[in-house]
């Protein structure tokens, strides 16, 4: 599953930028912006495409009102695989670990 969530960063950072400025993600911790980016990459199976990635990136700031990355995103990405590497996060990797569990967590805790 880490194999390809990082498959998915890289992939995601390839697609370049966009250049409008993000607003952040007020009110939520920067854990909770990674727990939201894993759930949102596991849940959809072309996430990059996806207009349900589009409103989670948008949410925790690092996508524009377009939905188009922003100046956030590229150092949220690295700053993702770091925490997605961390072997603290593999209890949150497990409950997320289907389409399904993932797309729950999303509505169960998305602003």
């Amino acid at each position: 599953m880490i194999g390809i969530l990082i498959g998915m960063l890289l992939s995601a950072c390839a697609s370049g930028a966009g250049t409008a400025t993000g607003a952040g993600a007020p009110g939520l911790t920067d854990d909770e912006r990674h727990r939201l980016y894993a759930a949102a990459l596991s849940a959809i199976e072309s996430p990059l495409e996806s207009p349900s990635f589009k409103e989670v990136c948008q949410k925790i700031g690092v996508f524009d009102a377009q939905g188009n990355q922003n100046e956030n995103y590229m150092a949220f990405v690295q700053a993702h695989v770091e925490w997605a590497m961390n072997g603290d996060t593999e209890p949150f990797r497990t409950e997320i670990n289907s389409r399904e569990k993932a797309r729950a967590y999303l509505r169960n805790h998305l602003p």
